[in-house]
């Protein structure tokens, strides 16, 4: 059996309900790998040698029995010192924010990668390609977009076009994004938080009106993209349709406009040699191309019949 290695958050925080990362080793289970599993702090370096401590996991139950059981896992031996590169595939899976101790762990993944081992996203499109920035890539697909920390320009920004969103750079899961008015009395104060003061860079989008009716991530695997999404729609009066904020999830097909933006990028992405990513997209506006650890596959293979996760390790 092939060995593969799962980087990740502590497993019994994993919701195994929405968690696309369960999806990933249930379907690992029944696809007959070697499952291993390490936290990011289990990751080092010895020279020239990436290493980890890690965890063989004994899977309870596949996809067909999906929510069976909370106690869907159990760790067997533990080896400390396994070279990195004895590995078939090593999945990251951690969330950011993506801070310096992601960028030295993508350092040390780095030494990983061979003939014979992949890194899933490879560590230097983890590096590279930022989940908001990314965008940039695409200026006939965004909406008007800034990034600045300078504070005469982002208020000139906010002015030219009236309404706008704010949101930090390395954040996820709709965390520290506004909805900000030329006019609106607090903008200086949000400006302020968001920006520490303009000391840190921040984006800001022209307003989406679209976004009423949700936000769509659609999954591109190996340049081929996925032919459902997840709407991810907002509610009680709120900007933000994340889950993890309360927004409301349905699964659709994907319509003439997602597929004209989602094949532009899956172009782009295939150049880059990233095998995963989920994209999001707001009416007809591209607003960020996710690497790290893109959720909503859970969603779409049980609502819209696709397993994302076997996509994935059918690459291996």
């Amino acid at each position: 059996m092939k060995k593969i290695l799962f980087i990740a958050d502590p497993l019994k925080n994993i919701n195994i309900y929405s968690d696309s990362t369960y999806l990933m080793f249930l379907t690992a289970h029944d696809m007959q790998f070697d499952i291993y599993y390490c936290t990011p702090a289990d990751v080092f370096a010895v020279n020239n040698h990436g290493f980890a401590n890690v965890s063989q996991v004994q899977v309870a139950h596949g996809v067909a029995q999906i929510h069976s059981t909370p106690d869907w896992f159990s760790f067997n031996t533990q080896i400390n010192h396994q070279e990195l590169s004895e590995f078939a595939a090593i999945f990251v899976r951690n969330d950011p924010p993506f801070n310096l101790e992601y960028y030295y762990l993508t350092q040390i993944l780095q030494l990983a990668e061979s003939s014979t081992t992949k890194v899933i996203n490879h560590p230097s499109a983890l590096r590279n390609c930022n989940e908001k920035l990314t965008i940039l890539n695409f200026p006939d697909l965004i909406t008007p977009t800034l990034v600045s920390k300078n504070k005469h320009v982002i208020l000139d920004f906010i002015a030219k076009h009236g309404v706008c969103v704010a949101k930090p750079i390395d954040m996820m899961a709709g965390r520290g994004v506004f909805r900000i008015a030329a006019d609106d009395p607090n903008q200086n104060a949000i400006l302020e938080s968001l920006t520490d003061y303009f000391n840190q860079t921040i984006m800001v989008q022209k307003f989406i009106p679209e976004v009423v009716q949700g936000d769509k991530r659609i999954f591109i695997i190996n340049g081929e993209v996925v032919s459902y999404c997840l709407y991810r729609i907002p509610q009680n009066g709120q900007i933000r349709g994340n889950l993890a904020v309360g927004g409301r999830g349905e699964v659709h097909p994907l319509n003439e406009d997602d597929y004209r933006i989602a094949n532009q990028v899956a172009q782009w992405l295939k150049e880059q040699g990233i095998l995963i990513a989920g994209i999001d997209v707001i009416g007809k506006c591209l607003t960020e191309v996710n690497i790290t650890s893109p959720t909503a596959m859970q969603q779409i293979y049980r609502d819209g019949g696709v397993n994302v996760a076997k996509l994935i390790l059918d690459n291996v």
